[in-house]
């Protein structure tokens, strides 16, 4: 693991007016397009500190996040190989406790925050109805392509789910409930962190002040029978930690969670069959889906050594 630290960037000091507060933002990365410069430039004027985290990606595209780390002032981790997104964000959580950070919002590579949107989650926090159940907060989404909002799925006390990107916690909180899972590797990370919380009594919520543009990817659109459907296309690797892990999930949480379980479940079947109707290389995916499962009720987590 190497950590750069990047020089202090005219750009980056017009920080205020949350200068001071021990604001910490991470942000992961793998594989970045030149958008990420984009990203990182306009969070970077609303954080004290921003700490990137790269994965392991190529020397070409690990260039953009060096250019990024050396122009704005930004810390960069270089994990040196694919450790999972868990891990990443554990990487960047506890450099950001040894900086002293007392918030750390955590973001995908992917997201652009809008103007104003650090102050404006802040002040949602601290006047939260929960008081001090409240322990993630999370942004209103935005499709950054069409602009269509992303609702949250609600629970009886805020909401079920805090998605990674975009979502405030106090350092306090990670201290107390632990840090991400990491056999999880990929995918149900943020779902298991948010169950943990929930099953301690806790809430997380969402506040519609703060909005923040999450890109989604190209899922293709399909019509079948004047329905229209979108497929995702995932790998086949993706396809195994998805339901190898909904698999985990259901073994940890399925008695104090049984809707959100058998939901993730009904997922899966879903995407069976579109998988089997639209998607290319149908079968190795399939197999994949197979493995993940046998694997999962196996118990073997981590990283899978194709």
């Amino acid at each position: 693991m190497k950590v750069r630290m990047g020089e202090q960037s005219a750009g980056a000091g017009e920080i205020s007016p949350q200068q001071g507060e021990g604001i910490a933002a991470v942000v992961v990365t793998y594989e970045p397009g030149p958008e990420l410069i984009g990203n990182l430039k306009a969070l970077r004027l609303q954080v004290e500190r921003l700490i990137v985290v790269d994965n392991g990606s190529s020397a070409e595209r690990r260039e953009i996040v060096g250019v990024a780390a050396d122009t704005m002032g930004i810390e960069l981790i270089e994990n040196g190989r694919n450790f999972g997104i868990a891990a990443a964000l554990n990487r960047g959580v506890q450099r950001a406790m040894e900086c002293g950070a007392e918030w750390v919002f955590l973001f995908d590579q992917d997201s652009r925050v809008t103007p104003g949107f650090v102050g404006a989650m802040l002040r949602a926090y601290r006047g939260s109805r929960w008081g001090e159940r409240l322990k993630i907060l999370t942004p209103q989404y935005r499709d950054a392509e069409t602009g269509a909002v992303l609702p949250a799925v609600r629970a009886k006390e805020g909401i079920a789910i805090a998605w990674t990107s975009g979502s405030l916690l106090r350092v306090e909180t990670l201290r107390e409930f632990g840090l991400f899972r990491e056999e999880l590797f990929i995918d149900e990370v943020d779902h298991e962190y948010s169950l943990r919380l929930r099953r301690a009594g806790m809430v997380l919520d969402e506040t519609e002040d703060a909005t923040l543009l999450h890109a989604l990817g190209s899922p293709a659109r399909h019509r079948l029978l004047g329905r229209e459907f979108c497929v995702t296309n995932y790998s086949p690797v993706r396809r195994y930690y998805q339901e190898r892990n909904k698999v985990w999930m259901a073994r940890h949480y399925g008695r104090s969670f049984p809707r959100f379980v058998l939901s993730r479940f009904r997922m899966s079947l879903s995407d069976v069959w579109k998988i089997v109707a639209f998607e290319e290389d149908k079968w190795r995916k399939l197999r994949h889906c197979a493995r993940g499962i046998v694997d999962g009720l196996r118990g073997r987590m981590g990283k899978l050594e194709l």
